[in-house]
C-alpha cells in the first residue's frame, strides 16, 4: 500500500480522539485497521513488520504494518498509533462454533503456526524482551513491568531468581543455554482470525517479544481459568505436553508476585 492510500497521521489522531481511548482499535476501511492508545506499542509494530517478511503465509499470516508512530505527549501519556492490514476473518471461537466440521484442522493449523514462528530467525542484534528496547509488560512481568530491559539470559535469570528470593520462595529458575524464540505472549481465541479457507492469522502482538519458550507456556497457563481456557489447555498439551513443564511453578509464582505482590 502506498503512502497516498493511507490517511494522514493528523486524520488518524483526530478520529481516535473522537472515539475515545477506552476503545483500542477500529476498521478505518476494509483495508486498514487502526490500533491506538496507551496499550499499543512501537515494539509490536516493529515485530509485526519483521515477521511479515519472514513467515510462510501459507502457514500463518501476520497483519502488515503500514505506519506506526508515537504522538507528542499532550497529557500524562504518549499515545501510539499503528496502521495495519485489516485482515478479514472470524475469530477462532466464532469460527469453531460455525464450522464444527473444521475444528480439528484449524486447531492443527494454530499449532503449526506457533511452531513455525518459533523457528523464525531472530532479528539481527535483537535483545531479550520486546523490540525497540521497550521495558517488558505482559502476562509474566505484569502491568507494572520489569522496570528495566535485559541484555542476555543471565541477566533475565538473575532478575527472576531475585524476585523469587524477595518473595521468599525457595524455587529458582535456570534459563542459560535455552534457545530464544519469538513469542506472541497472548494466544487466545480472540487473537486468532480464521478465513474461509481455514487459514489462520495472529493479531494483537502487544505482549510479544524474544524469550525462551517458558514465556509462551506461562501465557497459555494464565488462561486456564479464563475465557478461552479450552483452547489454551489444548495448545499447551500439543506444544508442551499434558502437564506444566519443570520450571512453570517458579514462573507462575513470579508472575503472581509481579502482578500483586510488589
Amino acid at each position: 500500500m502506498t503512502q497516498a492510500d493511507l490517511p494522514s497521521r493528523e486524520t488518524v489522531e483526530s478520529l481516535c480522539e473522537e472515539r475515545g481511548f477506552k476503545s483500542n482499535g477500529f476498521a478505518f476501511n476494509d483495508r486498514i485497521w487502526v490500533k491506538y492508545g496507551t496499550g499499543a506499542t512501537l515494539a509490536e509494530a516493529a515485530l509485526q513488520r519483521y515477521l511479515c517478511t519472514k513467515v510462510d503465509h501459507n502457514i500463518v499470516r501476520i497483519p502488515e504494518v503500514f505506519d506506526a508512530w508515537k504522538s507528542e505527549e499532550k497529557d500524562y501519556f504518549s499515545k501510539v498509533y499503528i496502521l495495519m492490514e485489516n485482515i478479514q476473518g472470524e475469530d477462532y471461537m466464532t469460527y469453531s462454533n460455525n464450522h464444527t466440521e473444521n475444528v480439528d484442522s484449524v486447531f492443527e493449523a494454530v499449532v503449526a503456526a506457533v511452531r513455525h514462528i518459533w523457528e523464525i530467525p531472530l532479528p539481527e542484534k535483537a535483545k531479550i524482551g520486546p523490540l525497540e528496547r521497550q521495558i517488558p509488560h505482559d502476562r509474566f512481568f505484569g502491568d507494572y513491568g520489569a522496570h528495566r530491559t535485559f541484555e542476555n539470559l543471565e541477566e533475565l535469570e538473575t532478575w527472576i531468581n531475585n524476585q523469587l528470593k524477595e518473595a521468599e520462595y525457595k524455587e529458582r529458575v535456570a534459563l542459560q543455554g535455552e534457545p530464544l524464540v519469538i513469542c506472541h505472549g497472548d494466544i487466545h481465541p480472540w487473537n486468532i482470525l480464521v478465513n474461509g479457507e481455514g487459514r489462520v492469522t495472529f493479531i494483537d502482538w502487544g505482549y510479544s517479544g524474544i524469550y525462551t519458550r517458558e514465556f509462551e507456556e506461562l501465557a497459555l497457563i494464565h488462561q486456564w481459568n479464563r475465557d478461552g481456557a479450552k483452547l489454551a489447555k489444548a495448545l499447551h498439551k500439543a506444544l508442551f505436553g499434558p502437564k506444566p513443564t519443570k520450571q512453570m511453578r517458579a514462573f507462575t509464582l513470579v508472575a503472581n508476585y509481579n502482578q500483586w505482590g510488589r
